[in-house]
């Protein structure tokens, strides 16, 4: 992961966004711009970025939302790059989980360099925090490929797939809540995109011809991940049992 990376600049300051777009562009990376964070989610989800330069000040929502939302997406790097030169704004950002912090203004230099820093240490990530299995299924929290066995090219998966997927195969078996599938900051009762985007991920399987991964709905609450067994091993348990 070097500086063919894919970086969102969410920064409400157009001038800014655009010189620092231009910048790392000229220097191999692809970028997108985000003005909020309502933009960074609707981007984010074609996008499926390495890393996120993130304001605090945005005209939204307050940046820290979105940095405790990142703090959980271990595959994404975060990078905090704000006016707020407060040792509290830089504690807070940190423990959110954001890789560095960069105050206002700054060098482009600098931040080139801990954007180069930040590169390096997530591809050095073990293959175990890149990636969950789940019988003959394997989601890469990086690239959002799901890949399974005797299936011959991997299914793709946005961003809001990649995630709702991973908390469905953690939960193997349980009964998942909606507001539990995407981070609480922008989950409210009513709102139905947690099954567009269920519905979505079912469609891929289906299409792939994967069966042994189902997701069924459970009324009032949310989603269940099951294993299923592959259809030949029911028929030799009905020849042999």
């Amino acid at each position: 992961m070097t500086a063919d990376a894919r970086i969102i600049i969410v920064e409400d300051n157009l001038l800014l966004a655009r010189a620092v777009a231009r910048w790392l562009g000229a220097r191999g990376y692809s970028t997108g711009l985000a003005g909020g964070i309502a933009a960074y989610r609707r981007l984010a989800d074609t996008m499926l970025p390495d890393l996120v330069l993130l304001d605090l000040n945005l005209a939204d929502e307050d940046g820290q939302v979105l940095a405790e939302e990142l703090g959980c997406q271990a595959h994404i790097g975060l990078i905090v790059v704000s006016g707020r030169d407060g040792l509290a704004d830089r504690v807070r950002a940190l423990d959110a989980g954001a890789d560095d912090y960069l105050v206002k203004p700054f060098a482009m230099d600098e931040l080139g360099a801990r954007v180069r820093a930040v590169l390096r240490r997530r591809q050095l990530m073990p293959d175990s925090a890149r990636s969950v299995r789940l019988g003959p299924a394997q989601l890469d929290l990086v690239s959002g490929e799901l890949r399974c066995d005797g299936v011959p090219e991997p299914i793709s998966l946005t961003e809001r797939e990649r995630d709702i997927l991973h908390r469905l195969i953690a939960r193997t078996g349980a009964v998942v809540e909606r507001a539990q599938l995407v981070p609480g900051q922008y989950w409210e009762p009513g709102d139905r995109s947690v099954d567009v985007h269920v519905g979505h991920i079912r469609r891929k399987l289906a299409e792939a011809g994967v069966d042994m991964l189902s997701i069924t709905s459970v009324r009032g609450r949310g989603y269940r991940l099951v294993l299923v067994d592959p259809p030949h091993t029911e028929r030799a348990g009905r020849r042999f049992g």
